[in-house]
């Protein structure tokens, strides 16, 4: 159990999710593959992670799902979930390779990551440790298993399993994730629900972060908010968790960028975090580590981490802090006692 410094046990919302990304081999025969099934069908899955379907937005490319715990896009030939609080996403996989080979297909790229939790003692199975869960994966996959960051610090567990060809040259997949803990009281406070504000209503300056991108919006009682965006073949999810005592928001996208710098302020901007996880996941990447620009103003990097995952792919993990932390964090408490 976390205890403040006045000795008070805190209590608040998992918000770091945990995320399962599966791409299958395409069929030439199941050109719709996953997208067959309907929103029924997909919340008989997710039934096995306790969480609610919301609401539902679709384009050409893909299915979007705001859910009572985060989000669920699904694409012909690949399906990505986060859920966050104590929900149990492990336990959709026997549904999801069910659903998956009733299409016949095959899998072809597994990944799932976490940061570490604020409350791990509150989890239950398969989520009470990495150790647990990675039991769990190896009942239907054959992965490796990585930590990235310092153990006793914010650090990112990853689970990844490869059953494809050598990337084709011309894919160049890319997932950019920002996980944010500490966010300014006053930022935070913009999303505790305030009267007149409707569920659907629109956070502004959201839509903006990715150009021409559609938003479905979701305003919590009493607070937080979730957002899936699409634009094209790209997606982008926002989740937050305002209360102080567990304050985060996360925002993830596999928009292609020659840099993602301007995006990443733009989402500092809104939320002001104290402290960042930055995950960058990369295929056919033919860029040199040092040279992804990973100095953002006002924030000092204190840990990267770079791993090779084997078939031309690899993922940085970096942590940020902002400067004069210290001097926020007494300040507002400072306000809280007087």
């Amino acid at each position: 159990m976390n205890i403040e410094p006045t000795g008070v046990p805190v209590c608040g919302f998992e918000g770091p999710e945990k995320r399962l990304e599966i791409d299958f081999k395409p069929h030439p025969a199941k050109p719709h593959g996953l997208r067959v099934f309907n929103k029924s069908q997909w919340q008989e899955m997710l039934n096995f992670s306790s969480c609610t379907i919301i609401s539902q937005m679709s384009n050409e490319f893909c299915d979007s799902y705001v859910l009572s715990e985060s989000s669920l896009f699904v694409y012909p030939n690949k399906l990505m979930i986060k859920t966050c609080g104590t929900t149990t996403l492990l336990k959709i996989i026997p549904k999801l390779l069910e659903y998956s080979g009733m299409c016949q297909l095959e899998v072809d790229y597994v990944m799932y990551s976490r940061k570490n939790f604020l409350f791990p003692e509150k989890q239950v199975a398969p989520h009470f440790s990495w150790n647990h869960e990675l039991e769990y994966l190896d009942k239907y996959f054959d992965g490796q298993s990585y930590v990235l960051g310092p153990i006793n610090k914010d650090h990112w567990y990853l689970y990844v399993a490869d059953y494809s060809e050598p990337c084709d040259a011309a894919s160049k997949e890319v997932t950019l994730e920002l996980m944010m803990h500490k966010l300014d009281r006053v930022a935070a406070s913009q999303f505790y629900r305030k009267e007149g504000l409707g569920d659907r209503d629109k956070f502004p300056g959201v839509v903006e972060l990715i150009d021409e991108q559609q938003t479905d919006e979701f305003n919590f009682t009493p607070c937080g908010y979730s957002m899936n965006g699409l634009a094209n073949s790209s997606y982008s999810t926002i989740h937050v968790t305002p209360e102080p005592q567990c304050s985060y928001a996360s925002f993830e996208t596999n928009c292609g960028a020659a840099s993602y710098k301007q995006l990443i302020l733009r989402v500092f901007e809104i939320f002001k975090p104290g402290t960042v996880t930055l995950t960058l996941f990369r295929e056919n990447t033919t860029t040199e580590h040092d040279a992804l620009d990973l100095q953002l103003p006002g924030y000092t990097l204190k840990y990267k981490t770079v791993s090779d995952l084997g078939g031309n792919r690899n993922v940085v993990m970096c942590n940020y802090e902002l400067t004069g932390l210290n001097d926020r964090v007494a300040f507002n408490r400072r306000r809280m006692i007087n």
